[in-house]
């Protein structure tokens, strides 16, 4: 049987079968584009709550893949995006049984690409790929991202605080949009609140 040509989204349709044989849900873009009904790029693979963590995974011949999974990180799509790159000898097969094969055994170029790092190139199977993606959590929570966006938020808390406790109309408006009522000022006493 003579070989065909294979496309990158094959290869990640493929390696999406091979997370989901090892315990990982994953969903191929091919199919999130046909459920929701859009035309707009998603990743190539997203694995769906891992830990309360959305984690995703793009698949290229090449290292542009890079930028890509730089690209869903910043977008807010995931905080982790695993750059795949496929080696050139997964282009052809004669069927799609023995290019799953063939991916399942092939040694793929990954680096995990988080909002802190771009993380370094590093030989990993599917296998590998796999416990790459189970400690993704740890990863994050490592880079200690949460602290970040805790103090952050504190910030900001804070900023928004210094602003309505020097306005003197704010007691009034927060009790009117919390729905509490006007104290009602006993008889004899001049209404200090």
């Amino acid at each position: 049987m003579a070989d065909f040509e294979v496309r990158e989204e094959v290869l990640n349709v493929l390696l999406a079968e091979h997370l989901q044989d090892r315990g990982l849900l994953s969903v191929p873009e091919a199919i999130i584009r046909a459920a929701r009904g859009r035309q707009r790029r998603l990743p190539d693979v997203t694995i769906a709550d891992l830990w309360g963590l959305r984690v995703t995974i793009e698949g290229r011949f090449d290292e542009s893949v890079v930028d890509l999974a730089r690209s869903r990180v910043e977008e807010g799509i995931s905080p982790i995006c695993l750059a795949v790159c496929y080696p050139a000898d997964l282009r052809g097969a004669d069927s799609m049984p023995t290019l799953k094969r063939r991916l399942g055994r092939a040694r793929l170029q990954v680096r995990v690409i988080s909002e802190r790092d771009d993380g370094d190139w590093a030989d990993a199977t599917v296998d590998d790929l796999a416990e790459i993606l189970r400690r993704s959590y740890e990863l994050l929570v490592g880079e200690d991202v949460v602290s970040s966006a805790v103090e952050q938020l504190t910030h900001a808390i804070d900023f928004a605080t210094g602003i309505i406790t020097v306005s003197p109309a704010s007691p009034a408006r927060i009790r009117d949009l919390l729905g509490i009522p006007a104290e009602a000022t006993p008889a004899g006493e001049d209404g200090d609140e």
